[in-house]
């Protein structure tokens, strides 16, 4: 097979996946805005919890919620049946995503759930599904087409899966209006936390400056410089700042 067929199949696959996404606008409705107000009002935490590639897409839906100030984790449903679920406080929101509904590594997490009477926002393609049917908020996500050769492979259904969780996160954060500012605490570093980095997040001011009187000796310069611990000082005559010597000019 030529270069050409492939980028025809890829071609292919995104037109498909592209087609398809287009069904979510129809399930944003007044599921989506109980969701968006419980997770809003919530004083625990907000565990995503998924098998397989379900599992992978409420990992990253945890991770973008705690970026953005909503504490979070991902809980697994296996690991949950050998103990885990004692993660669980009566405070905590449980955003559970199966695209079929019926994982059956589900059951003993919605039925704790259901337990210690803790909400549930389901994440399902299936109406009459085993997770929409113990879920306090259903989310029904519209049946779509796998983009493999097959038609078989999660593809589109856990792209649109993703989708839908990102404008979940979107939602919220413009609910509290999220703000590059308030971004930057939860962030600090990679590339993001260095393109939101603030003069004023490095900028010294007050008693933390280096400040030397023009009628300092060399001895009073030094002790200055060691003491603010940033290799120079700032010569000040009549509250003005005339020059700066560093620590190697004096030495």
């Amino acid at each position: 097979m030529n270069k050409t067929n492939y980028i025809k199949i890829a071609k292919k696959t995104s037109a498909i996946q592209i087609s398809e996404l287009r069904k979510l606008n129809k399930i944003f409705n007044k599921s989506f805005v109980k969701a968006v107000d419980l997770i809003s009002s919530c004083r625990g935490k907000i565990i995503a919890a998924g098998v397989g590639k379900s599992g992978l897409i409420a990992r990253k839906v945890s991770a973008t919620l705690s970026s953005v100030g909503f504490p979070s984790f991902y809980l697994s449903p296996s690991e949950a049946n050998h103990g885990d679920l004692g993660q669980i406080d009566r405070r905590d929101i449980l955003l559970i995503f199966s695209y079929s509904g019926n994982t059956i590594e589900l059951s003993n997490v919605l039925k704790y759930a259901n337990r210690f009477n803790i909400k549930v926002i389901g994440i399902a393609s299936k109406k009459d599904s085993m997770l929409l049917k113990a879920s306090d908020i259903q989310i029904l996500l519209p049946k779509v087409k796998e983009s493999d050769p097959t038609g078989m492979v999660p593809t589109t259904s856990t792209t649109i899966t993703l989708l839908f969780g990102d404008c979940l996160c979107s939602a919220l954060m413009y609910k509290f209006s999220f703000s590059k500012e308030k971004f930057k605490l939860f962030h600090p570093g990679g590339s993001i936390g260095q393109n939101l980095l603030l003069v004023k997040d490095v900028m010294l001011i007050g008693p933390k400056m280096p400040l030397i009187n023009y009628k300092s000796n060399i001895l009073k310069a030094i002790q200055i410089i060691n003491k603010k611990n940033l290799g120079l000082g700032i010569i000040i005559r009549n509250k003005c700042a005339v020059g700066i010597v560093t620590d190697g000019d004096i030495r």
